[in-house]
């Protein structure tokens, strides 16, 4: 849980941004509107005093890169409240932070031990670091159709077997909730003297509340990057990195974090950083239990280590209905969003905005389905499918900088892939560069593209990028190293 004390209660960011925009200064710095000097259609429906708090601010409101004042102690205060020894805001989410933190720590041809249902932005790392993967399969629930966690022995097995791995990077929790045996995994591979790298993009909750999983930096982790817009209410877009001990380098993360950064961070996000900050570490506790946890079934699948019971997996085969299905018929009959919907699957968030009637609204949207669409005769039978990452053959960097060409999805099976493709959300890769394209990729490509689906690559829905074989030389001594 997070520190509750007195210190706690100051906003150094957010307060010196309101005392700024109330001196009115004269503006001739960035940006043009100039602090809501200029209207636009959006200004006069949200109110310009949300442009006045758009100020660059260079005079009082420190500077992001090279912290010295209000956002200096902004970022202590967080630190101290995630129980860390550094911390960095990040406006770039933690899209930007899982950049900063690979590339902090890993450098050209270094290992690092991770699972195959990485978002994509650890996979843009890869590329950009040359670091090698050693992936390591997760446990899938193939009732769901859904990747869970890490086995805490297969992650040990790859360190065994790759003594020279850098780093063991850990998704804390998954898309879904399941969390695997973190402190173990970090105690394995501090024997071992590997960093251990987290992704908590789903997780900043777990900093706040002793009725959730514990947190990568009270498990020892060495490094994470948090999500605080997803589950402790900043906006959209904002995130914290964390580090302790000396495993990783504070100098090197600072560079790294300046080279996956805007120059001109915007100070709503960084004052909402602030804010979140306050409210989660006085109060998180009671507003996770009050708004998740009351209101939860705590069973779960006994298969996995734990599970964030924030995150609502309901299964909706017993609709008849595709996961994609109920996503839009919810929504369209009822007015309730869900985060997501899969196969078998669909994905609801609790969150500490989220009220009573908001659950009375879920309980009952799925009423109104389940009148319409329980065994009814016409219902579809919705298939089970599983899936089996494909291998890599090749690390991400040499796959994206090879040669290459553009074939048609079914043409494409036992070829190298030379680009990402993925579903989003939840941005977990269906094949990242490296990997032998196989038929179950393909079959749940073109699952996705006929079922509406969002499927992000950099091809046509229907083709695929191939490492050109014919044109692309590799020789045996530089094959094994990246094996």
């Amino acid at each position: 849980m997070a520190n509750e004390s007195n210190e706690q209660e100051r906003t150094p960011y957010l307060t010196a941004l309101i005392e700024y925009v109330k001196a009115d200064p004269t503006p001739f710095d960035v940006p043009g509107h100039k602090l809501g000097g200029m209207e636009n259609d959006l200004s006069r429906y949200v109110s310009k005093e949300v442009f006045a708090y758009d100020a660059n601010a260079p005079i009082g409101l420190d500077n992001l890169y090279n912290a010295k004042g209000v956002l200096k102690e902004a970022q202590d205060l967080a630190a101290k409240a995630c129980k860390a020894d550094h911390c960095f805001f990040s406006v770039n989410g933690t899209t930007g932070g899982i950049l900063t933190v690979i590339l902090a720590c890993l450098y050209d041809k270094d290992k690092i031990i991770l699972p195959r249902n990485i978002h994509k932005s650890v996979v843009n790392a890869l590329i950009v670091s040359g670091a090698i993967p050693i992936f390591v399969k997760p446990d899938i629930d193939e009732d769901l159709g859904v990747a869970c966690g890490m086995k805490s022995e297969d992650v040990i097995a790859a360190m065994e077997e790759n003594p020279t791995a850098k780093a063991v990077f850990v998704i804390n929790p998954t898309y879904f909730g399941v969390v695997s045996d973190l402190k173990k995994i970090v105690k394995e591979a501090h024997k071992r003297n590997m960093i251990v790298i987290c992704d908590e993009a789903h997780g900043s909750n777990f900093y706040f509340s002793d009725e959730l999983p514990c947190s990568a930096m009270e498990a020892g982790a060495d490094i994470t990057a948090i999500s605080m817009h997803k589950n402790s209410g900043s906006l959209t877009q904002t995130s914290l990195i964390l580090m302790q001990g000396d495993r990783v380098e504070y100098a090197e993360v600072k560079r790294a974090f300046a080279m996956f950064s805007s120059t001109s961070p915007n100070p709503l996000l960084l004052a909402s950083l602030d804010a979140a900050r306050k409210e989660m570490a006085l109060h998180g506790q009671e507003l996770i239990h009050k708004n998740g946890s009351e209101y939860i079934d705590k069973r779960h699948n006994s298969g996995v280590y734990g599970i964030d019971e924030t995150k609502l997996v309901i299964d909706t085969r017993g609709l008849g209905l595709y996961g994609y299905e109920v996503y839009r018929k919810i929504r369209e009959l009822c007015n309730v969003q869900m985060e997501l919907g899969e196969v078998s699957v669909v994905l609801a968030c609790i969150g500490p905005g989220t009220s009573k009637k908001h659950i009375d609204n879920l309980i009952e949207g799925f009423k109104v389905l389940s009148n319409r669409y329980y065994q009814k005769d016409d219902r579809a039978d919705i298939p089970q499918y599983k899936y089996s990452y494909p291998d890599n053959l090749v690390s991400p960097r040499v796959a994206y900088d090879a040669p290459h060409k553009v074939v048609f999805l079914k043409d494409s099976i036992g070829e190298i892939s030379a680009e990402t493709v993925m579903a989003y959300p939840p941005g977990i890769p269906l094949v990242i560069p490296g990997e032998i394209i196989t038929d179950d990729a393909i079959k749940l490509i073109e699952f996705y593209n006929s079922e509406g689906g969002e499927v992000l690559k950099d091809t046509r829905q229907d083709q695929i990028k191939i490492i050109d074989r014919e044109n692309w030389y590799l020789n045996e001594d530089l094959l094994q190293s990246y094996k």
